[in-house]
């Protein structure tokens, strides 16, 4: 089995911004807006009205980090096949045990 460098994880996210009609600036939770560049600042400069706070939360999953026998670092992230693959060409599960690629299996009905 390859060394793990990083367990997978659940990274949870959050994102606040002040919507105007086909513009979004970025702000704090506060609705503070939050440094722009010289063009963004121009833009909301020229909004009229009343801005819509929006909230967005989302979560992702960070698929685990291993170091393969050849030394380089792979994603953990199996394809349809269940299968994770180095550039050496070594194939791992998604638990990071060594296995043979797809091509060299038996299909034993």
């Amino acid at each position: 089995m390859i060394r793990i460098i990083r367990e997978g994880r659940t990274t949870h996210h959050e994102e606040f911004s002040l919507d105007f009609k086909g513009y979004s600036f970025p702000c704090d939770f506060r609705g503070k807006l939050l440094p722009l560049g010289p063009e963004a600042q121009k833009n909301f400069d020229k909004q009229t009205g009343q801005p819509e706070f929006v909230e967005r939360y989302w979560s992702e999953y960070e698929y685990p980090i291993a170091e393969c026998y050849c030394g380089a670092e792979i994603e953990l992230r199996p394809d349809q096949e269940g299968l994770c693959y180095c550039y050496c060409g070594k194939c791992f599960n998604s638990a990071g045990q060594s296995i043979r690629p797809r091509s060299e299996w038996e299909e034993n009905y």
